[in-house]
């Protein structure tokens, strides 16, 4: 008995698989639009994710505003959704979920070649999704490094309702001269190889319902 309490000590000591220490993984969340609707209110979001996982937060809006909202996970980073209203009093009337910093959910997309897209999705895997190129803002402004366009394709289909918005932040490698050509209210393709040489990865996502 002593050798065995010897051991699994060890095992805890270590943080490797053991019996009943072993802490499974929590399976990858999934953003799926036909999950929610415009009816989708606060208290429905509680009942799916729990009182105590649910909080009315400030957001941050266009141009420096903050907005009232509702944030999912407030205290786990991983896990954590931003969600707002078209009525914000009541919190209900839902007008979007936005993804961003550290979240790892991802998003279900209608088409074939690829069924998810999150914040570590590049430009030629989101080509993939929506099955061709499509159109982003120059960096640099309030409006920069926005999608402005899906051009029609898989993402401007999305299943539930929904619209899919992705902001882009170039990386924070990228040489200067390099990121000269891509700065500016300009739009570019996704496939340019100015746009491409800047590595943009996604700053946040959001799915939005019209009011």
């Amino acid at each position: 008995m002593a050798i065995r309490a010897g051991i699994l000590g060890l095992v805890s000591a270590l943080g490797l698989p053991g019996t009943a220490m072993a802490q499974a993984s929590p399976p990858p969340q999934i953003l799926d639009c036909t999950e929610f609707s415009k009816k989708t209110d606060e208290a429905a979001l509680v009942k799916r994710f729990g009182r105590e996982n649910v909080v009315t937060a400030k957001l941050d809006g266009a141009e420096g505003e903050t907005v009232p909202g509702t944030v999912v996970y407030p205290k786990d980073p991983s896990r954590r959704l931003e969600v707002t209203w078209w009525d914000t009093a009541r919190r209900r009337g839902l007008s979007g979920i936005t993804l961003r910093g550290r979240s790892e959910w991802t998003v279900r997309t209608p088409g074939q070649a690829r069924d998810t897209v999150g914040l570590r999705t590049g430009l030629a895997e989101l080509e993939e999704a929506n099955e061709k190129p499509f159109r982003i803002s120059g960096f640099g402004w309030d409006y920069g490094g926005y999608a402005t366009s899906w051009k029609g394709g898989r993402l401007d289909h999305m299943a539930g309702g929904c619209s899919l918005s992705i902001r882009f932040d170039p990386d924070a490698k990228a040489p200067e001269k390099a990121l000269a050509k891509v700065t500016g209210d300009r739009e570019f393709g996704s496939s340019e190889p100015a746009l491409r040489a800047v590595k943009p990865v996604p700053s946040s996502i959001t799915v939005g319902w019209p009011e």
